[in-house]
């Protein structure tokens, strides 16, 4: 099977595996979105590994591997955590380069701290030289990375999650995983404030359900309290959140609160971005979009009066493109093995 696909880039990160195959002239030609939830059981790792060997046909396949899922807590610590999981990548049968930070871009046996959490990093690195002055914000599915280009080079400044969450290149807010609470521990609706409950009764997940906003393509976890997806238990989940129990008569209030966590969540990213430009002088760059909820955050920005760009732009011509931005890190790494080998 897909024997046109000569380089395949894989994102390892804690919750799920972002596979993006791409074919000799850097055409995209395969997309895979898998929960894999590796600290629950590290084993899902090599099965998923498995499963991906078995799709491609051509065994010449070179393979590009980015990694954050070496924070999991079943892991002693981050160091522990990116050796077990590059030790694991040998059930992979291509050619396997792991990316790194260094100007090398990419190495068979790299260093550990050149390969934490260094996802971000590729999205950065593959638009140098594309453009002149950016902010290119991935709104992914747990968090939502800054990556700063100014004169056509990267210019981000750290490079550990503590150092970026501290300095406005990071923010552990999501288009899917995110606790309620994660976003805010209280809300405004008619000039009435609610608070919010600090358990994990509801996710943004179930926000954008209810605002017509989750694409099945990427509705892929399980949900707070482990019941199905439909849009009625979205509405319980959220009314739970508040304190209160969802009935029919609930719904234009529940609707309404999903309005405002939006709201709050978009202008938290949309301040991070201004930071940004002050701190590097950006002040009209373009922003680029990427991630899972890039629809959602580029229509936001425009009605901010700002000029945005789609991350699947800056590749070859595809039908898929638009799918594979939403996996940003990925897509980087499989075109930028394509570009270097």
């Amino acid at each position: 099977m897909h024997k046109d696909i000569l380089y395949i880039g894989i994102d390892i990160g804690g919750a799920h595996l972002k596979v993006i195959g791409i074919t000799k002239s850097g055409q995209v030609r395969f997309i895979s979105y898998i929960s894999c939830r590796i600290w629950e059981n590290f084993e899902n790792l090599r099965i998923n590994f498995k499963k991906i060997n078995k799709v491609f046909s051509n065994k010449s396949i070179k393979c590009a591997i980015t990694i954050s899922a070496e924070l999991c807590d079943n892991f002693n610590n981050r160091n522990h955590g990116a050796k077990a999981l590059k030790n694991e990548c040998k059930y992979l049968k291509f050619e396997n380069y792991f990316y790194i930070k260094s100007d090398k871009v990419f190495s068979k046996s790299p260093i550990h701290s050149d390969l934490i959490s260094m996802n971000w990093h590729s999205i950065g690195r593959f638009l140098e030289g594309k453009i002149d002055n950016s902010i290119l914000i991935d709104f992914g599915s747990t968090t939502t990375d800054f990556i700063c280009i100014k004169n056509k080079k990267m210019v981000n400044i750290f490079f550990d999650d503590y150092a970026r969450l501290n300095n406005f290149e990071l923010l552990y807010t999501g288009f899917s995983r995110t606790p309620i609470f994660g976003i805010a521990n209280k809300i405004k609706i008619n000039n009435k404030t609610l608070n919010i409950i600090p358990e994990l009764f509801s996710e943004t997940s179930d926000v954008y359900r209810v605002l017509g906003q989750m694409n099945k393509k990427f509705d892929i976890d399980r949900t707070a309290d482990g019941t199905n997806k439909n849009l009625h238990n979205s509405l319980k989940r959220i009314s739970r959140s508040f304190g209160f129990d969802y009935v029919k008569g609930s719904k234009s209030k529940v609707q309404n609160i999903c309005e405002e966590l939006c709201r709050i969540q978009l202008s938290q990213i949309v301040l991070t971005i201004s930071r940004l430009q002050d701190k590097f002088s950006l002040k009209k760059s373009t922003l680029v979009v990427s991630g899972i909820g890039q629809d959602i955050l580029a229509d936001f920005l425009k009605k901010k009066k700002m000029h945005v760009k789609y991350f699947e732009e800056f590749f070859i011509k595809s039908p898929l493109n638009k799918e594979a931005s939403f996996h940003a890190p990925a897509l980087s790494i499989a075109s930028l093995l394509h570009k270097l080998k």
